[in-house]
């Protein structure tokens, strides 16, 4: 039996979609799942609903044009509110061939009538060009360009609103990082003589204190908690007050809104950018020994550069830490689940608020709807005129750029010509600054190569079994060898790898040798083809992959890669084309 990776000759991909067609699953690249995308909740039922579900499907695939789950998540809630609405407006076709200009114009304008920013028309279109059978007439009237409003829908926060919002922020996130580091130093603390001291309680027929509570809860993700009064006697014993003691080891849905707002106050920040950050990397320190940290952002609209890393120093750094902190526990609770996640904002989920498989945990859309409401309502936020004060992430990141005069997430000319100068808080201000200067972005963050090149495999001093098993190429991958199969970076320890085999050319388990040089550059010359043909989605889905190679193939002899060359099998070119078509995701 081959140990590794390669699929059997025939292999297909599972497909996206379900038996019924309306519930909708993708794979990503790093061994991830986003989904379900479950479009049988929406009307009408039919073949309408059924159209609309199978090109949301082709624009989720690997080939489609929504990639991040961001983006498939505010499609996906578009494609709802876009049925919804031709229910609503009685638009009664039974297929999207019968769809007309006129039921384009009636929902085009139904949806204009409640926001005028063009974001929810131009998904749309994009969605229904995937539909086969739509009318010639429909497209031609579809194409009819949407405009941005001539005048910012809103104004950049007053510095004393803004000051009230961050200051909520910051009191929230201290809060969560002081009770969740405490509890998590309990469950690490050895054993001692002051565990006699504990409170002991009985939950559910069985003694209890403060540790072993922590120690079920870590390892389940929730306590169960029986009535009112057994759970307010485990809340005191663990310190969670009036929150449920779930949250004793981790954050509330509510405290995550705030750790966002926090950084989208220091740092301008838009939503998209904040619900696809991962847990930042130690790079040194500033000097007096404190940490200095790296975000890697992605923010696809800025194409090659899309890629950047932000360093956190001092106050930054600290208020990283703290998010970190907070977070930390239930990373490691959804690892020993078996859902590792490297994502930064992760919080304890109320009954029926996921669609996480854990059941049990929140790591998207955080703000939707009332969470955001209720926040506000906690902290009873007011503007300047004593009217409650609404929160908005688009407003937060115009307020960060208008009153610290400074761009943090854009160019200088970005900054100055779409944010600061439009907004009349800059002319009452007056600000004669001068800018700091560009972000110096770094084109990707993760392009540092993880594969090895050797040119002798005693060089890895491998036993003799899997030095034998390298030999006759049993441990090979598309890009080159696995050393460790089932112990993956991306996927549970024990579990086989399902990550895309680009993502061996930055895995530690992963070699390659001069036996692996031809596929090698077989696919470095398959990237330079991909992005000649398509040069935006390579940018978007293969830069990466292809910086990664480049960094690896630079450390061989130019001899040696001719040579690799001349030995290119059309095996080779084959099975680098099934790669890059994504034929060979799990």
């Amino acid at each position: 039996m081959n140990p590794i990776a390669l699929p059997e000759r025939g292999y297909r991909r599972s497909r996206l979609m379900d038996s019924t067609g309306l519930v909708i699953t993708v794979p990503g690249l790093n061994g991830e799942v986003f989904g379900p995308f479950d479009f049988s909740v929406a009307p009408p039922s039919g073949m309408v609903r059924s159209q609309v579900a199978a090109a949301f499907a082709e624009c989720v695939a690997p080939d489609g044009v929504w990639h991040t789950r961001g983006s498939m998540r505010t499609a996906f809630n578009a494609s709802l509110a876009f049925l919804r609405s031709l229910n609503s407006l009685g638009v009664e076709v039974e297929s999207l061939k019968d769809f007309g200009p006129e039921h384009w114009w009636a929902w085009r304008a139904d949806r204009e009538a409640v926001n005028r920013w063009p974001g929810s028309v131009n998904l749309i279109r994009v969605l229904l060009r995937r539909v086969p059978d739509l009318p010639a007439l429909t497209a031609r009237a579809m194409s009819q360009r949407t405009h941005k409003p001539r005048k910012r829908l809103y104004d950049s926060y007053s510095p004393a609103e803004f000051e009230a919002i961050r200051a909520a922020a910051a009191r929230d996130v201290h809060a969560a990082e002081t009770r969740i580091r405490r509890n998590a130093e309990a469950l690490t603390a050895t054993v001692s003589a002051n565990r006699a001291s504990h409170r002991v309680i009985e939950v559910n027929g069985t003694a209890h204190d403060m540790v072993s509570l922590l120690t079920e809860l870590r390892e389940k993700g929730r306590l169960a908690c029986g009535n009112v009064e057994t759970r307010a006697a485990i809340a005191q014993v663990l310190g969670t007050g009036e929150l449920h003691p779930s949250y004793a080891l981790f954050p509330s849905r509510l405290e995550v809104i705030a750790m966002m707002v926090l950084l989208a106050c220091e740092r301008g920040y838009n939503l998209s950018t904040l619900e696809s950050m991962t847990v930042p990397d130690v790079v040194g320190s500033d000097g007096d020994d404190a940490e200095v940290l790296a975000s890697h952002t992605d923010k696809p609209r800025r194409g090659h550069r899309r890629y950047s890393t932000q360093s956190f120093s001092g106050s930054g750094a600290r208020t990283m830490r703290r998010i970190v902190t907070a977070t930390a526990p239930a990373r490691e609770t959804l690892a020993s689940m078996g859902h590792p996640t490297d994502q930064l904002f992760v919080s304890v989920a109320s009954t029926n608020q996921t669609r996480h498989p854990s059941g049990l945990f929140l790591l998207e859309e955080f703000t939707n709807g009332g969470p955001m409401r209720r926040w506000e309502h906690r902290h009873h936020l007011v503007d300047d005129n004593g009217q409650p004060l609404r929160v908005t992430f688009p407003r937060l990141r115009l307020s960060e750029q208008v009153l610290n005069h400074r761009s943090s997430q854009n160019t200088d000319a970005v900054s100055e010509d779409v944010y600061r100068r439009p907004d009349p808080r800059t002319a009452d201000m007056v600000a004669d600054v001068v800018l700091e200067g560009q972000q110096h972005a770094v084109e990707h963050a993760e392009a540092t190569v993880r594969m090895r090149y050797v040119e002798h495999a005693e060089q890895l001093g491998l036993d003799a079994a899997l030095s034998s098993q390298l030999a006759q190429g049993r441990l090979d991958t598309v890009t080159g060898a696995c050393l460790d199969y089932t112990h993956s970076p991306h996927d549970p320890a024990g579990s086989p790898c399902t990550a895309s085999f680009l993502l061996c050319l930055a895995c530690p388990n992963a070699i390659s040798t001069p036996a692996h040089l031809p596929r090698l550059v077989a696919l470095r010359e398959a990237f330079a083809n991909y992005a000649t043909a398509n040069p935006a989605r390579f940018t978007r889905q293969v830069l990466p992959h292809s910086e990664r190679l480049e960094d690896l193939l630079a450390t061989i002899h130019l001899t040696d890669l001719s040579n690799a060359k001349a030995r290119i099998t059309t095996a080779d070119q084959d099975l680098v084309q099934a790669l890059l078509h994504r034929e060979l995701d799990a």
